[in-house]
């Protein structure tokens, strides 16, 4: 069962089980369970919003869960044609945050999404994915 963007939920699931019982070959079996959180991502989805030909910015932080500590070893984009990204690490109150920079590559107007990858040294979650959305709009024209 997959449980990525689920940490911190209770997730319930339904599962069709087939028997050989006669008078109910089919039962139904719910299964829940809390999903525990691996890490703080904030934002939980990246939206780059500008005008073609101005730098588009924007940040995400994660910050491990003290149960599951862990270090960013990669930063990678799937596509990487509209965007860029690089991993910054931080210590504050004695906790590692590590602070994903990703930068607009992209110079026409138009739309794309894009996944960046932190490859960990967990054996628990090895990738962490991120989601980034880009809305590049028209230049804006000076008016003199």
């Amino acid at each position: 069962m997959d449980t990525n963007g689920y940490g911190g939920t209770l997730l319930k699931k339904s599962v069709m089980v087939e028997t050989s019982a006669a008078k109910q070959p089919n039962v139904s079996i719910e299964i829940a369970g809390n999903v525990e959180k691996f890490a703080n991502i904030t934002p939980n989805k990246l939206i780059l919003r500008g005008n073609a030909g101005e730098p588009i910015t924007g940040t995400v932080t994660v910050s491990p869960d003290p149960k599951y500590p862990f270090k960013v070893l990669e930063t990678k984009p799937k596509n990487g044609t509209d965007i860029q990204a690089k991993t910054e690490e931080k210590q504050e109150n004695n906790a590692t945050t590590y602070v994903v920079t990703v930068e607009n590559l992209k110079k026409d107007p138009g739309r794309y999404y894009d996944v960046i990858t932190l490859k960990t040294n967990s054996p628990v979650k090895p990738e962490i994915q991120l989601s980034v959305y880009g809305q590049i709009l028209e230049a804006v024209k000076k008016t003199e």
